[in-house]
Order: structure tokens, then C-alpha cells, then sequence
């Protein structure tokens, strides 16, 4: 079997894209699954990748123009990606340039994204990430409380005070001193499985200077990553709800900067950019899911 792929990036988060939009793509439903993914994400594969991400066709056409399903490098299937959003809103407007203001369907909800500029495949675009939430419940965290913000945290010899949001996935914010040596890929593990975050967590680490805010991200199912659109958001909301920045926040990562825009009441805006790095065909046998050829464009 033969599929067609776009490879993007946003803010340093890549994907491989796989557009099931058209009638000459295979069906969803024989498409691989964690196996494959995770073989195609490594990368000491020929592309590797933060995960794939599916475009589908929207099960209400009259409210979206394309459903998103984005699988992590593990295989693991994630609600939302606001990096992989952006760069699934360039790949519907290179297709329809008519459209430059559209809604997505995804695993966290209807999700509203405006092309702000585009050149060839470089673009600049906004999503609507919709509403935090801060309920434990919804996160969900095992904390016995209204909300999780400041909440002290112990691991190991260490005591952190973490915040912890929803943006249709689960998060953990915790302001850290030198984060260019925190040892990210040591606590990051830790906090994603602990028995408090029953579903898992994203964990993001952050340090605040003057008027710019750094991240870093441990990305639940794929480790750390140059960035993560959802985390950008976590970190932006946290930060406003502890009154140590105001909106709209501009967020450092290791692949680029985003802006997170929130009224501390309704939907975060993320803005950032998005390029297409190349696109090719992937030649596979069902029967071998992980042994499969790459022929890029």
C-alpha cells in the first residue's frame, strides 16, 4: 500500500501529516496503528517525527472543514496539538486558499483557526485553543482541591509547587531557577506517570525573565520536545492566574517563540508560525507494519 505524507513543523514541533481528505487515500480505518507510528516516528528513521497527525473528514461538514487525529511518537493517541493544528490549518489553506478562517473538529472540541499571513509554505496562523479548565476533575489530577495552583509537590529531594490546567489534555506547570540546566529529561518521566496524574501529564518548566517567559517540555508520550502548543497555553494561563505576567504572554521555546493571548475568563489564543519542510510517499505491507520505504519530493 501506498500513502501520501506532508512533513511540518511549528515552533520546532514536527509532524507527519497524512491527509485522508481525499478519496484516493486509503481509509482511515486501515491505517496502521501504534506499531507503525512509533517506527516512523523514531528518529533514527528516515523521517522521525513528534507523532503523526491524521486530517479526516469532519463528521458535522457544516461546522468544520476537517477532523484532526494526532498520535504521539509512542503511538498514543493525544486530544490536542496546537503546534499540529497550526500546521493541519496550513495544509487545508494550501489546498482551498479561499479558506483563511475555519473550524477543526478534534478530540478536545471544535477548534477555530485564521490564516494571518501566509508565503509559499511559510505561514503565520492563530487557533482558538478554547477554555482552560483548572478543575481537578477535569484534568485530571488527584488533588483535594478547588483549584491546583501553587500546589507544593515533593519528588525525591526535591519540593516544587506546580499548577496544573487542562486544555482539552492534561498539564503541569512549575517555575524552576536556571532552566537551561534543570534536568528536564529526569524529572519530566517522573511527574508524567505519578500515581496523582491518573491519565498521565505534560509537564512544562518554566523560567520567567523580565517580560519573556522560557519553557521547556516533557510531553506526555514523546518526551521533550522543541515545543508544545498546548503547553504554551498551560504555561500562559498559569502564569496570568499567579499574577506573574499579563496577557498577551510571549513564550521562548527551543523551536521558536508563540503568543498566548487569554481574558482570564474565556478562549486562549496561540499564535505562531508554521513551514513545511517536505512531503513524499510511504510504501508499506499490512502485514509488516514497521517495514516500510520512504521516497521524499
Amino acid at each position: 500500500m501506498k500513502l501520501s505524507f506532508e512533513k511540518w513543523q511549528a515552533c520546532g514541533n514536527d509532524y507527519v501529516f497524512f491527509n485522508f481528505l481525499k478519496a484516493e487515500q486509503t481509509l482511515e480505518s486501515d491505517f496502521p496503528k501504534a506499531n507503525w507510528i512509533s517506527a516512523l516516528s523514531n528518529r533514527a528513521s528516515a523521517l522521525g517525527s513528534d507523532g503523526v497527525i491524521l486530517i479526516l473528514p469532519p463528521e458535522n461538514p457544516e461546522k468544520a472543514v476537517a477532523r484532526m487525529r494526532m498520535f504521539n511518537a509512542d503511538g498514543s493517541e493525544a486530544q490536542m496539538c496546537g503546534n499540529g493544528l497550526r500546521s493541519l490549518a496550513a495544509i487545508v489553506h494550501q489546498k482551498n486558499p479561499s479558506l483563511k478562517d475555519f473550524r477543526v473538529e478534534t478530540l478536545a472540541g471544535l477548534r477555530s483557526c485564521k490564516i494571518l499571513n501566509s508565503q509559499g509554505s511559510d505561514y503565520l496562523i492563530e487557533v482558538n485553543m478554547g477554555r482552560p479548565s483548572f478543575l481537578p476533575g477535569h484534568i485530571p489530577v488527584l488533588f483535594d482541591d478547588v483549584m491546583v495552583i501553587n500546589e507544593d509537590f515533593d519528588l525525591e529531594d526535591r519540593s516544587f509547587q506546580v499548577s496544573c490546567v487542562s486544555m482539552g489534555n492534561p498539564h503541569c506547570v512549575i517555575e524552576v531557577k536556571d532552566l537551561e540546566r534543570f534536568p528536564v529529561d529526569h524529572f519530566g518521566p517522573m511527574i508524567e506517570k505519578h500515581e496523582v496524574f491518573p491519565e498521565g501529564v505534560n509537564v512544562e518548566f518554566v523560567e520567567k525573565k523580565d517580560d519573556l517567559v522560557f519553557q521547556r517540555t516533557w510531553e506526555r508520550g514523546s518526551g521533550e520536545t522543541k515545543a508544545c502548543g498546548t503547553g504554551a497555553c498551560a504555561v500562559g494561563v498559569t502564569m496570568i492566574m499567579r499574577n506573574r505576567i499579563d496577557s498577551p504572554v510571549t513564550i521562548q521555546l527551543r523551536g521558536g517563540i508563540l503568543k498566548v493571548t487569554w481574558d482570564g475568563l474565556r478562549e486562549v489564543f496561540l499564535e505562531g508560525a508554521a513551514n513545511k519542510e517536505f512531503e513524499g510517499t510511504i510504501e508499506w505491507d499490512p502485514a509488516r507494519p514497521t517495514d516500510f520505504s520512504i521516497v521524499k519530493k
